[in-house]
């Protein structure tokens, strides 16, 4: 299989974040709304210190990529663009290996750039976790 460069990554990176801020948004509506109807108007989302927010975000990310990593091996944006996070048995990575790259990702973003030079286009996180992004169609078996 062939390794994941930076611009395909970016390219699932960008659906992935529509996708966490629409569920954010989403459970500030819900948050908003349920506050509206039990102390009434006005209609407002909940205020909070920006690093609550910051971590509470950083949370839902790192669950986010752990859940659809250790599940699928694929998070929304890498379905779309036809990649998989696959271990060096060419699974999915187990909740573990999972948790760990997510926070990798999280905490050190720019190890991303490690594509650039390494000859595999591992990353950072894929390096420390023993993972890999590759190329892998969802509908390669039904071309077939």
């Amino acid at each position: 299989m062939i390794g994941a460069g930076l611009v395909s990554r970016a390219a699932a990176a960008l659906v992935d974040i529509a996708v966490v801020a629409s569920a954010t948004a989403l459970a500030g509506v819900v948050i908003s709304g349920i506050r509206y109807t039990l102390e009434g108007p006005p209609f407002a989302f909940p205020a909070l210190p920006g690093w609550a927010f910051g971590a509470g975000h950083s949370v839902l990310v790192v669950a986010y990529l752990t859940t659809g990593w250790a599940l699928t091996g694929r998070t929304p944006g890498q379905l779309v663009l036809g990649l998989r996070v696959v271990t060096a048995r060419g699974r999915p990575p187990k909740a573990g290996r999972a948790f760990v790259r997510a926070l990798l990702c999280v905490v050190f973003p720019i190890g991303v750039l490690w594509t650039l030079v390494s000859r595999d286009t591992r990353a950072v996180h894929d390096v420390v976790a023993g993972t890999a992004l590759v190329h892998d169609p969802p509908l390669r078996e039904a071309v077939r």
